[in-house]
């Protein structure tokens, strides 16, 4: 699969029924069996839970993956049990955008610390996951594919932040200086397309 179908997987993320999860929480996954295995995507915010999450920005100490963000991790927890028991030690590829990305990267983190990491997490749009550089280099080993589309704000917070991989920068800006509008998934998936 190319980065196009994970980025469209994502965008399904916010309309299919959940597989795992409340549909009104910041903590809700699909499941699907793709032509390249199992994937598991997160959506991004679009409710009141999820900014929650996104503005819950308290570093927390996680052994092995030094200092993360709170609210990604607490919305990764909250069905953690119920995504690992769907890929039940499988191959798995994680994806998400935004909040959804930030997310994937949280379960990519456990998933490697406990000794079964992910075969690859695609992140379209992701916000920074944590104030050092323990977890990038937790995922070195892991396929972390991280997209930012023009010129998208979002994967500029929180300031002083990092991201658990590099990013790959897609897309033309819609506007001359950062923005929310070169944000949307729609938008991701026309530059990749």
């Amino acid at each position: 699969m190319s980065p196009l179908d994970y980025a469209k997987l994502a965008q399904e993320a916010y309309t299919a029924k959940p597989d795992i999860g409340d549909p009104d929480s910041a903590s809700r996954a699909i499941v699907r069996q793709t032509s390249a295995g199992l994937c598991v995507a997160f959506p991004g915010t679009d409710n009141a839970d999820c900014w929650g999450a996104d503005f819950d920005v308290l570093p927390v100490a996680v052994p092995g993956a030094g200092e993360v963000h709170r609210g990604f991790l607490d919305a990764w927890r909250a069905i953690s049990v119920s995504v690992l028991a769907a890929v039940a030690g499988r191959p798995v590829t994680l994806v998400g955008h935004s909040l959804g990305a930030a997310i994937a990267l949280m379960a990519a983190m456990d998933m490697t610390v406990s000794g079964n990491p992910p075969a690859a997490v695609f992140g379209f749009e992701p916000p920074r996951v944590s104030p050092d550089l323990t977890i990038r280099t937790l995922l070195a080993k892991v396929p972390v594919h991280l997209y930012k589309n023009g010129l998208d704000l979002v994967p500029d917070v929180p300031p002083g932040w990092h991201h658990a991989g590099l990013l790959t920068h897609i897309g033309k800006p819609v506007l001359p200086f950062p923005n929310v509008r070169d944000h949307s998934i729609a938008r991701v998936i026309a530059a990749l397309a």
